[in-house]
């Protein structure tokens, strides 16, 4: 991952998939330090053995102010909001951040990806913006 997130060309991405891949939290915390990825939005980590580290170095990293989305699923962290409960259409009573997505959020600041109010729009939960 080091010579990857050298990689200049990685400028014009907004978004990178880089799901199934084994690049755990070192190589998680490469990138994060890349210098190319400002414009990047969208960032899929799916089953890539992100752990606690791995998210913390991300939430630390200066380097990507685009981001909005950092899909996770699949590793052994849980840090992005997800609904809780269910009501009687099937959608969300509310969202949460798990344990670790508050402690990043007071020790970095709020962060795109790590959003309640993102949370219900993933969620498809109507008029999130009145929750």
């Amino acid at each position: 991952m080091p010579q990857v997130a050298d990689v200049a060309g990685l400028g014009r991405l907004v978004a990178l998939d880089l799901s199934d891949n084994p690049i755990g939290d070192d190589g998680l915390a490469a990138l994060a330090t890349s210098p190319h990825l400002g414009r990047l939005r969208w960032l899929g980590l799916a089953n890539c053995g992100i752990g606690p580290a791995g998210v913390e170095a991300l939430a630390a990293s200066r380097n990507l102010p685009a981001l909005r989305y950092v899909e996770l699923w699949g590793n052994p962290v849980e840090v992005v909001a997800k609904g809780v409960g269910q009501d009687i259409d099937g959608k969300p009573i509310s969202v949460e951040l798990p344990p670790l997505g508050r402690e990043l959020d007071e020790r970095y600041g709020p962060l795109p990806w790590l959003d309640i109010q993102w949370g219900w729009r993933l969620l498809g939960v109507a008029r999130w913006d009145e929750v």
